[in-house]
């Protein structure tokens, strides 16, 4: 079964920017999902079932960009890893 897009999903999708996931709830369940590009998806599958990770690294940057973007915490983790790390 492929379900297709409703009109709701598919603007909201144009409305991205390339490659970024669409974040999409079930409200009977609750249920957070994430509709992502067939060739994203691909590559994550890929680099999941293959043995270096380092390949999904760019994948899981683009994915956490928009959640880091409005992160109001993360700035504030970054500076203290960087404390912790000067010599």
């Amino acid at each position: 079964m492929t379900p297709e897009l409703s009109a709701e999903q598919r603007l909201a999708l144009h409305q991205l920017q390339t490659g970024e996931p669409l974040r999409v709830v079930d409200r009977e369940t609750n249920t957070a999902y994430v509709l992502v590009p067939l060739d994203v998806y691909d590559k994550l599958n890929e680099s999941a079932t293959g043995d270096d990770p380092r390949v999904a690294y760019p994948l899981v940057d683009a994915a956490m960009h928009d959640d880091d973007a409005h992160d109001p915490i993360l700035a504030s983790y970054q500076s203290i890893t960087r404390l912790a790390n000067q010599p």
